[in-house]
C-alpha cells in the first residue's frame, strides 16, 4: 500500500476543491443531487461486494 494514501490524500483534495467551487444550485435541484450521491455510494458498496483485491494489485487466486 506504499504511496497509494499519499494519491488518495491529493485526490479527495483535488475532489473537494472541485465540488466546492461548483454551484450546485445551478447544476441540479437538491433532490436530484441527493439521488446522485445516493446512488454512487450504492453503486460502491455494491461494487465492494464483486471486488476482493487490493487497490492496484493484481488479483491472487484461481
Amino acid at each position: 500500500m506504499k504511496g497509494y494514501r499519499t494519491i488518495a490524500l491529493n485526490t479527495v483534495a483535488a475532489v473537494l476543491g472541485a465540488l466546492m467551487s461548483t454551484d450546485w444550485g445551478a447544476v441540479a435541484d437538491p433532490k436530484t443531487a441527493g439521488l446522485v450521491v445516493g446512488g454512487l455510494g450504492l453503486a460502491n458498496t455494491v461494487l465492494r461486494f464483486f471486488t476482493d483485491g487490493p487497490v492496484g494489485g493484481a488479483r491472487t487466486g484461481a
